[in-house]
């Protein structure tokens, strides 16, 4: 577990099964956690669960496509802690339908731009945010929370979310060129198939079908892409950025 005494983290989506584990692990390993949610009550719960452990922790309600509510979470953590070191852009949404996938053709213009809206243009809106916030100190991370899907062809997530994952991650590479110079880090995880409620969208046969794929034959787990998180927001990695670790097993190796 790394050293984070003393800094400021904001965890976006902190409160699904991914955002709930880094937003955990970083709080146990000293840093004071903003954890935003677009369900206030769910920030609040983790947030309480946490405080109760002894961790500083700060639950604020924020739905990331709504860029003036993403600059008054700013605005908040400004005033209460003057810096901020760490952004982890977890916020995503994956919609399903009936039997799994949406495919292409029966994508609706709304749902599309909802998904682009939540998975990407968020993660837009809290970078600069918090890229403004870290230039006054020359130091901090940002790390995205991408998807294989975002790689490679997936047979279980629909365009929108591919194209966004995908976008996220250029989005990834461009800021840690520009960002560089000043100090701060971005990079991004893709985690593969992760045991989240999220697996149950699709047929049982389908997950046992992507674990019979898998070299590890096993699903990933939130705490395993926590842990990465972790690594790449600590001097253990203090030459990399730009950078995309996959986190799936061994499924996808490029």
């Amino acid at each position: 577990m790394g050293n984070l005494n003393n800094t400021v983290s904001w965890i976006t989506g902190a409160t699904g099964s991914i955002g709930s584990a880094i937003s955990t692990l970083l709080a146990k390993s000293g840093s004071n956690v903003v954890v935003t949610d677009v369900d206030f009550d769910r920030a609040k719960n983790l947030s309480i669960q946490l405080n109760d452990l002894g961790f500083g922790v700060l639950p604020l309600q924020l739905d990331v496509s709504d860029k003036k509510a993403v600059e008054s979470v700013g605005k908040v953590i400004k005033e209460k802690f003057g810096r901020l070191d760490i952004l982890v852009n977890g916020a995503g949404i994956s919609p399903k339908g009936e039997n799994g996938r949406v495919p292409v053709e029966d994508i609706n213009v709304e749902e599309w731009l909802r998904v682009i809206n939540i998975n990407l243009h968020g993660a837009f809106y809290c970078s600069q945010i918090a890229a403004r916030l870290m230039k006054e100190n020359n130091s901090g991370h940002i790390v995205n929370i991408a998807s294989q899907a975002g790689r490679s062809y997936s047979a279980i997530t629909g365009a929108h979310y591919a194209v966004s994952k995908a976008g996220l991650i250029s989005l990834t590479r461009q800021m840690a060129g520009e960002l560089g110079p000043s100090g701060i880090y971005v990079n991004a995880v893709a985690p593969g198939r992760i045991e989240t409620p999220m697996i149950k969208d699709v047929p049982k046969e389908v997950n046992q079908q992507i674990v019979n794929n898998i070299p590890l034959r096993r699903l990933g787990t939130p705490e395993e892409v926590a842990n990465t998180v972790e690594f790449l927001v600590t001097p253990q990695s203090s030459y990399l950025t730009g950078v995309v670790i996959d986190i799936n097993g061994g499924r996808l190796m490029i």
